[in-house]
């Protein structure tokens, strides 16, 4: 591979759809639509869901893989760990002092706790087996279903600060398929369903 440029593979369609689904949750929380930030970030959460399976699909070479790898690792952190923060902070509910600073420690926690656990499972030698702690995705979909419920700002901080220990704790949790992968997609598929009949 002798540029970038060169990186650019089909395969990482749905990483990409995942990444833009974040942005644009971010650009919805920042016009204060609150229904359009969840809603994508479990869009997100559906695309990173398949973009492994996808990506395999193709044939390639040993470092287009690996990119690959890198690729789905660095939109993982801006879609599950970086955007369900920066939408909370845009489309919160306004919060006194004590508040605002159990706020920043959630967010703090949150987005530490993801980035160290996607670099935990990088490196990890048994990962197709299974995950350890909770998967960043699942924890910004439990942010995404949160939002439905406009959520107080302690109880939202509260919810960070548990779904950031959840992350990092070594607790194992089988990789899901079949009904059970199936059962896993209806959840985000509700939540966007729920989002678009609450409307913007």
């Amino acid at each position: 591979m002798t540029s970038p440029l060169a990186g650019f593979h089909r395969a990482n369609t749905l990483t990409y759809v995942s990444l833009l689904c974040a942005i644009g949750a971010i650009a919805g929380a920042v016009h204060g639509r609150g229904s359009v930030a969840g809603a994508l970030i479990a869009a997100a959460v559906i695309a990173d869901t398949f973009d492994g399976k996808f990506a395999r699909s193709f044939k390639r070479t040993g470092t287009e893989r690996a990119l690959g790898a890198q690729l789905d690792s660095l939109s993982d952190a801006i879609a599950f760990g970086a955007a369900p923060c920066v939408c909370m902070m845009l489309i919160g509910p306004s919060r006194p002092g004590w508040a605002e600073l159990a706020w920043w420690a959630g967010f703090a926690a949150f987005s530490i706790c993801a980035i160290t656990r996607l670099a935990f499972y990088n490196v990890s030698t048994d990962a197709a087996s299974g995950f350890v702690g909770l998967p960043v995705p699942v924890a910004a979909l439990i942010w995404s279903t949160a939002v439905l419920v406009s959520p107080a700002p302690l109880t939202s901080s509260l919810l960070l600060l548990a779904t950031a220990g959840a992350m990092v704790l070594p607790m194992r949790i089988p990789r899901p398929a079949g009904l059970a992968l199936a059962a896993f997609v209806i959840w985000p598929l509700l939540v966007i369903a729920a989002f678009a009949l609450r409307g913007a």
